[in-house]
């Protein structure tokens, strides 16, 4: 090997780290090189799937008449596509495990068996053992089909998941008994809550199957408590099953104890519209509606859909949509973020609010427009241009600019962040809010301070509860673009074309 002798040390010193996961070890004798030990017989073709299969030429190994027998299988049984992936990696490396000579003889520990040996499980393994060339062991058969114990499916069996799920429990008390937080926690309503997540979790644990990351890092800072909770549990797991449970299981759990924490708070009237598309927990959807229904009060409602095409059919108008991956949807006015901007509180408000506005403008409680506007001349006089423009629009008065005028005389409407925002009343009679945005080319100063961004605001002489509620709106817009970098930035760059939301668009 053309590596130095250096280089090898760090590497084996590393690899000897990552295996501690797998309570595995290489020993090493003079002159003969080093060997690989497992505690535990499954944990081999883990080894296998985990550090060797991405690097191995896998191809070779396909039997393609065969596969394409079990492709028609995954088909049928409706497999979805996360899952026959794993399949392939686990047939895979328990080939390259058993060509060597390492066989599962003996039951894996702590790993329950959820289906019922027969019908379609039957099929699945008679084609597995077709493929690897060998009669499996019913341990190689748990090993094989331990994806389906991952999370939720039609092939489990009800029963045999209701039994697991009892029996976990008695883990689950260990938490209540190693409990000190200082707070009143109903356990069993929680274990109820959270049963058949902490199953699938334990199973995923023991093959050591990593959860995607949908869940900012920074969740486990906004609720404390709650993640005290889940690390609690998750310590007690580790040593009761004697196995390393990856970090990012310790957010969803978060989630699980901050609902219950959440679970005595009032219910609301909801009445704005948000939706939430994909293949997303239970848990992370109580969650965001809980996390809306706070920072909103009683103005959200949330509409759930499994995939683009449910979405679609309601061909209706949201305030926002959350995704798990990016989708388009025929509303360019509706804004699309994913679901981890529900964990940001300043970001989910800034993406609200936008959305707020769009829908005064497209309920006609907001009249837009955006232009660009010259340094050269200067803040008042380029304000002035945009008072009467408005006016010969007949979007305004000939009073307003003499009302405005009176105003800067009174005191200035530059403010920090090179913001402007020249407001008054608007005697026009029409029944809305004007925004009105002007960006300059470039600074320019006024009274030493500088202005980039000028916020023309019409208020109207008659102010309802819509129109009020819009006005405030405004002016928190206006606060956002101010604090926000990415949103100044964005109003600079607008696209007179585009929707207003697209002043949100990578924050």
């Amino acid at each position: 090997m053309t590596v130095s002798r250096t280089t090898l040390n760090r590497d084996i010193k590393d690899l000897r780290n990552q295996l501690d996961e797998y309570q595995a070890e290489i020993f090493s004798m003079t002159s003969n090189g080093i060997k690989l030990k497992v505690s535990k017989e499954y944990e081999v073709p883990i080894l296998i799937e985990n550090f060797v299969y991405d690097y191995y030429p896998t191809q070779l190994l396909a039997k393609i008449e065969k596969r394409a027998n079990l492709k028609l299988l995954y088909e049928e049984l409706h497999i979805e596509a996360q899952t026959q992936v794993q399949f392939e990696k686990k047939l895979t490396s328990l080939y390259l495990a058993i060509q060597d000579g390492y066989r599962i003889e003996h039951k894996i520990p702590f790993f329950p068996r959820l289906w019922d040996n027969e019908g379609s499980i039957s099929r699945l393994i008679n084609i597995f053992e077709v493929i690897i060339g060998a009669r499996l062991t019913s341990y190689e058969c748990d090993y094989l089909l331990s994806p389906l114990t991952f999370k939720a499916n039609r092939l489990l069996s009800r029963e045999l998941v209701e039994k697991e799920a009892r029996n976990n429990y008695q883990v689950f008390e260990l938490v209540k008994k190693k409990n000190t937080f200082d707070i009143a926690l109903d356990f069993k309503h929680i274990y109820e809550q959270i049963k058949y997540h902490l199953l699938f979790l334990i199973n995923r644990a023991l093959f050591h199957f990593k959860v995607p990351t949908i869940l900012p890092d920074n969740v486990v800072d906004q609720y404390p408590l709650a993640n005290d909770l889940a690390v609690l549990t998750i310590h007690v797991l580790e040593k009761k099953l004697n196995v390393n449970i990856d970090k990012v299981e310790i957010s969803y759990l978060a989630i699980y104890f901050e609902m219950e924490l959440e679970e005595n708070k009032a219910g609301t009237v909801q009445t704005l519209e948000v939706a939430i598309v994909g293949q997303i927990g239970e848990s992370v959807i109580r969650f965001i509606q809980h996390r809306l229904e706070d920072i909103f009060e009683d103005e959200i409602a949330v509409a759930v859909f499994k995939n683009v095409e449910q979405l679609d059919k309601q061909n209706a108008h949201y305030l926002l949509i959350f995704s798990d991956k990016p989708i388009r949807y025929y509303d360019q006015a509706t804004p699309v973020v994913r679901i981890s901007a529900a964990f940001r509180a300043n970001e989910l408000r800034n993406k609200l609010q936008v959305s707020f506005i769009e829908k005064a403008i497209s309920s006609n409680l907001c009249e837009f427009t955006y232009q660009r506007l010259h340094s050269k001349d200067g803040y008042l006089c380029a304000t002035e241009k945009m008072i009467r423009s408005k006016i010969k629009e007949g979007s305004l008065n000939a009073s307003f600019l003499k009302f405005w005028k009176k105003r800067e005389q009174q005191g200035s409407n530059v403010f920090e962040n090179g913001i402007a925002i020249p407001h008054v009343m608007d005697n026009s009679d029409n029944e809305r809010i004007l925004l009105s945005i002007g960006v300059f080319d470039s600074d320019t100063k006024y009274q030493d301070r500088r202005v980039r961004i000028v916020f023309l605001i019409g208020i109207p002489q008659k102010l309802n509860y819509q129109l009020n509620k819009v006005l405030t709106q405004v002016y928190d817009l206006v606060f956002a673009v101010a604090n926000n970098r990415d949103i100044y930035n964005n109003v600079l760059d607008y696209d007179q074309q585009g929707p207003l939301t697209q002043i949100t668009e990578g924050i």
